[in-house]
């Protein structure tokens, strides 16, 4: 006589809740780097230095990468876009929550020793003291070089890895936050930073930063910025406001 097998579907519901979790978990990891390859380390960061030096106008974004709550002028950092132009142009456009306004686009921009500020998008521009902005962006390419020039002592390849279809070396490195005072102003010293650096297998050109760590007081230790670098070289627009028309 045929006996029918009694079916649990109590195990399968479970097997398929262990199964997507383990989906889930695979889409949200990043993924590891290839086999670090044979990579002259120095020669790799002298020549992305040089790269970044000879740069006259660049494109980039920086995000807080985890959402721990960066700090920006006394808001919560959000996102950044910028773009800068040799020898000391800049615009750049920061979301940041701030505390009784909610969501606010900060806008700033200068060429030269003249800088200007609005608080919201439909705010006036109004002067900023140059030494008041929040990165130095004045010989930025050179700020980069000797950033790449820092690590060098206790830098490793951790590998080899794709991004955005182009194939990158990855560096990983260590400094302490005051060391990132020629680029980011205000810093506060004594915090340990980690840093993840992506670069060119062929036109060593900097591609991406990763700032693990706190470099202001008020940052959570588990902080991470991530600036990317969309482009070099490419055109860019940088008009200081005409302040009688209020644009």
């Amino acid at each position: 006589m045929n006996q029918s097998k009694s079916r649990r579907p109590g195990l399968s519901v479970t097997v398929s809740m262990l199964a997507l979790l383990v989906l889930v978990a695979a889409c949200g990891a990043e993924p590891e780097p290839e086999p670090a390859p044979d990579v002259d380390l120095n020669a790799l960061l002298t020549g992305a230095g040089e790269v970044m030096a000879g740069m006259s106008t660049a494109k980039f974004s920086m995000v807080d990468e985890l959402e721990s709550g960066a700090k920006f002028f006394g808001t919560t950092f959000k996102r950044m876009e910028t773009e800068t132009e040799a020898p000391d142009s800049f615009r750049m456009v920061v979301d940041v929550e701030a505390p009784g306004f909610g969501f606010v686009e900060i806008e700033m921009m200068a060429v030269g020793e003249e800088a200007y500020i609005k608080l919201s998008a439909d705010a006036p521009w109004n002067p900023l003291p140059v030494d008041q902005v929040p990165f130095n962006f004045a010989g930025l390419g050179f700020t980069l070089r000797d950033l790449l020039n820092t690590i060098k002592d206790g830098a490793v390849v951790a590998g080899k890895e794709s991004l955005d279809g182009s194939q990158t070396i990855r560096v990983d490195g260590t400094l302490s936050s005051e060391q990132l005072s020629d680029l980011i102003s205000s810093v506060d010293p004594g915090h340990a930073v980690s840093l993840n650096l992506w670069i060119g297998e062929t036109d060593h050109a900097l591609k991406q930063i990763r700032i693990a760590g706190q470099i202001y007081n008020d940052d959570a230790p588990e902080t991470v910025r991530l600036l990317v670098i969309e482009g070099i070289d490419v055109a860019v627009d940088i008009q200081l406001p005409d302040l009688g028309s209020g644009q």
